[in-house]
């Protein structure tokens, strides 16, 4: 199974249809779109385009820090994907900008062995009890994909400019 992983969108929902454009000649068709907050309301106007190109992708996408305009979006999701369980947020109810300790230790709480997050702005990819991913601010061109395969991931951080 196949995911892009997005965050911190911060308003610029044109510059992200760009980004999925260029992504979309890597991946060809996907299965979900993950969307880790800061920018809850471009995921949900961008579900058109994203349905457009992958009818059946599954849309996954909880609230940031910055979403004030998304409150009926859920702050943290359990999403089973491709033989494993992902934790999704977006990372400030974790302390996310000081450590990833308090977000590893709800991941592995919630049965996850993946825990996805943004926040901080800055791709990172970490092994604790779980793997922590955070694909850095689309607003920056920033995204990433994984690939599950019988519960195994494989990631690929990129940017786009």
């Amino acid at each position: 199974m196949k995911a892009i992983l997005m965050s911190d969108t911060h308003g610029d929902a044109i510059g992200v249809r760009w980004i999925l454009d260029q992504a979309w000649a890597r991946t060809g068709h996907v299965d979900a779109y993950f969307h880790m907050g800061d920018g809850a309301m471009d995921f949900i106007s961008l579900k058109p385009f994203l349905l457009a190109h992958d009818p059946e992708a599954a849309l996954y996408g909880v609230r940031g820090n910055c979403d004030f305009y998304a409150p009926n979006v859920e702050k943290s999701l359990v999403v089973p994907f491709g033989g494993t369980r992902i934790f999704m947020t977006h990372g400030h109810y974790y302390q996310v900008k000081s450590t990833l300790e308090i977000l590893d230790e709800e991941a592995e709480s919630e049965g996850c062995s993946i825990a996805l997050y943004g926040h901080t702005h800055r791709p990172a990819m970490d092994m604790g009890r779980t793997l922590m991913i955070n694909p850095g601010s689309a607003q920056d061109g920033r995204i990433a994909f994984l690939e599950v395969n019988e519960g195994k991931p494989r990631i690929q951080l990129w940017s786009f400019s």
